[in-house]
C-alpha cells in the first residue's frame, strides 16, 4: 500500500531521506523453491538443541527469578566473564569497562554509530562489504567510502592515497573504517597481518577508529590465523565486535564489543534497551559452560569446510572460464565475478526458475559497483545441493555468454 502524503509529514529526516529501498525483494519467498545461496544462515543441524534446552532448565533452577528479571543473575553475568576470557584468549586484553553485551552485533554496530556519526561524516569500508552496516551507516546520513579488496584483504596503498588526498585538499577524514578482516562478507578473503598493521598505522596517523566486525573469526578451516587488529592495537584506536550467531546460534541475539573505555561507556549510555535479553545470556553462559566449546568449533569448522570445499569443486567443474571467484579460506560466503558484459540483476530472475537464488553483487557496494557480480552463501545447503546449485547457476551464465536465452 502506498504511503499517504499526509503520513509522509509525519516521517523524519532520515526516514524520508533513506526512502524504502533495499534487498527485501531478493530475501522473499520465490516463485519456485530454490536452492538458497542468499542465506547467511548456519546450516540448521549445527543448533546445539538439546545443550540449550538443558541450559535452559538449569539456568532457571540455579537463578530462579533473577534469570527472568532486569538485572539477571549468576548465569547471564558468566557469560559476559566468557566474552571477556575468550578475548584475552585471543591477547585482546579486557575488563568490565572495555566490555559491552548487545543483541547481536547489529547493535553493537548501532551504537557506535550513535556515538561517532554525524550526517555527512565520512565512513571508509571495505569494497565490497557487508550489506547490513552500509545500510547503518546510511541511515546516519554518513558519507560511505569504499576502498577495493584484492586476496589479502583491503587494498592499503588505495587508502593511503585517499586520506592524502583528502588532507591536501584540506577536507574531513573518515571518522571510521569498518572492516571485515576474518571472511569478509561478501568475498570470503582475509587481510593480511601486514596490511592488518599498515591500517593500524593509518588509523594513527590520520586519527579515525576501526569497527572490526569479526562475526566469522573463528571460523577459519584453513591457514595461520592472524592477530585481530584489536590484539595488534597498541593504540587504542580499535572496537572488535563478535557475535554468538555463527558459533552457537542466531536466534540468541547476543553480541558484543571490545574497544576504548571512553567509546563503551558512551555505547552504554546510549543502550536504552533496558538491558540486553538477560534470560538468554543466562541460557547461553549456562550452555557455553557445559559445552566442549573447542570440540564445538571444531566439529563446526569441518561442516563449513565441507560445504566450502563442495563449491569450490563445483565452480571448478561447471563455471565458464571467463568466471573468476575467491578461495575463502574460512566463513560463510564465496565472491563470484562474470564478464563484464553481464549484470547480475538481469540473471538472478532467470536463475530462480532454475531453483537457485544467489544475491547480486551491487548491493555490497555503495557506490554502484559489483552489477556482474553474485555472492554465494555456501553455509546453509547441503554439499549435494551445492553442487547442484552452482550447476544451475552456471547453465543460466553460459546461456547468456552464448546468445542462447532458452533453457537447453
Amino acid at each position: 500500500m502506498r504511503m499517504k502524503a499526509e503520513d509522509r509529514d509525519l516521517l523524519s529526516l532520515r526516514a524520508k531521506r533513506r526512502g524504502v529501498e533495499g534487498v527485501l525483494g531478493q530475501l522473499s519467498p520465490d516463485p519456485v523453491p530454490a536452492i538458497p545461496f542468499h542465506y547467511g544462515y548456519p546450516f540448521p543441524d549445527s543448533y546445539p538443541l538439546e545443550a540449550m534446552a538443558q541450559a535452559a532448565q538449569d539456568a532457571l533452577r540455579l537463578d530462579g527469578a533473577d534469570a527472568l528479571g532486569y538485572k539477571g543473575g549468576s548465569c547471564a553475568e558468566s557469560f559476559s566473564e566468557q566474552v571477556m576470557a575468550r578475548s584475552r584468549e585471543r591477547d585482546m586484553p579486557t575488563d568490565p569497562t572495555t566490555t559491552i553485551i548487545t543483541s547481536g552485533s547489529a547493535q553493537a554496530i548501532q551504537l557506535i554509530c550513535n556515538v561517532l556519526l554525524d550526517i555527512g561524516d565520512k565512513v571508509l569500508v571495505e569494497g565490497p562489504t557487508y550489506m547490513g552496516a552500509l545500510t547503518l551507516f546510511r541511515n546516519y546520513g554518513a558519507d560511505v567510502v569504499a576502498v577495493d579488496l584484492d586476496e589479502d584483504g583491503v587494498r592499503v596503498e588505495a587508502m593511503a592515497e585517499r586520506l592524502e588526498a583528502w588532507a591536501k585538499a584540506g577536507k574531513a577524514g573518515p571518522k571510521l573504517f569498518y572492516a571485515i578482516p576474518n571472511f569478509n562478507n561478501p568475498t570470503g578473503v582475509s587481510m593480511s597481518t601486514a596490511r592488518r598493521q599498515a591500517v593500524l598505522d593509518l588509523a594513527r596517523q590520520y586519527g579515525f577508529l576501526i569497527l572490526e566486525d569479526d562475526a566469522y573469526g573463528e571460523l577459519r578451516f584453513e591457514g595461520e590465523a592472524s592477530p585481530t587488529l584489536r590484539a595488534l592495537d597498541t593504540a587504542d584506536r580499535v572496537v572488535h565486535v563478535g557475535s554468538m550467531s555463527k558459533i552457537l546460534a542466531p536466534g540468541v541475539r547476543l553480541g558484543w564489543a571490545v574497544g576504548p573505555e571512553w567509546l563503551i561507556r558512551r555505547m552504554e549510555i546510549h543502550k536504552a534497551d533496558g538491558g540486553t535479553n538477560q534470560l538468554s545470556r543466562a541460557v547461553v553462559g549456562e550452555c557455553w559452560r557445559q559445552l566442549d566449546v573447542p570440540k564445538r568449533l571444531d566439529w563446526l569448522r569441518a561442516g563449513y569446510r565441507r560445504r566450502r570445499d563442495a563449491a569450490l569443486e563445483a565452480l571448478d567443474a561447471e563455471m565458464p572460464s571467463k568466471c573468476t571467484w575467491s578461495h575463502p579460506l574460512g566463513g560463510y560466503f564465496l565472491w563470484l565475478t562474470l564478464p563484464e558484459t553481464l549484470r547480475a540483476e538481469t540473471l538472478l530472475p532467470e536463475m530462480i526458475q532454475e531453483g537457485v537464488k544467489p544475491l547480486t553483487g551491487g548491493q555490497f557496494f555503495p557506490d554502484g559497483r559489483g552489477q556482474n557480480c553474485f555472492r554465494i552463501s555456501y553455509s546453509y545447503p547441503e554439499p549435494d545441493d551445492i553442487r547442484a546449485g552452482i550447476r544451475r547457476m552456471a547453465r543460466v551464465i553460459k546461456r547468456h555468454l552464448t546468445g542462447r536465452k532458452t533453457c537447453e
